[in-house]
């Protein structure tokens, strides 16, 4: 009878690991979900606004991508001065600017580039 007693509490944290487990891979799941629907949209968008294909809006998409995990690596350094924060935001903002550039007219530069990285002292 004790034996009973005992193993029914094992099989009931079994079986909430096992839930637990599968609610966080459900919630994963739905994250993952989201951003690659963020990503379909953000990739139409390009594809509408620029007047692209699926790979050219994909190329930009990976451009963005790039710049914006590079921001948020910046922005996660707590070492960095200011000026060196602007310095290498400006880096990025160049580098960025620069990949968009070869791979879309001018007009589509127009329509993607901010006008405030647009300035001479940018390019």
């Amino acid at each position: 009878m004790k034996k009973k007693f005992c193993i029914i509490p094992v099989l009931l944290l079994i079986i909430q690991t096992s839930y637990s487990q599968q609610k966080d891979l459900q919630q994963l799941q739905k994250q993952q979900l989201r951003q690659d629907s963020a990503r379909g949209k953000q990739r139409m968008y390009y594809r509408q606004s620029l007047h692209i294909d699926s790979a050219k809006a994909q190329q930009v998409a990976q451009v963005q991508d790039e710049y914006k995990a590079g921001l948020n690596a910046l922005m996660a350094e707590t070492g960095l001065s200011q000026e060196q924060r602007k310095q290498r935001v400006k880096a990025l903002m160049q580098e960025k600017n620069r990949k968009l550039k070869t791979m879309l007219t001018p007009e589509q530069q127009a329509k993607i580039i901010p006008t405030t990285e647009r300035t001479p002292e940018n390019q």
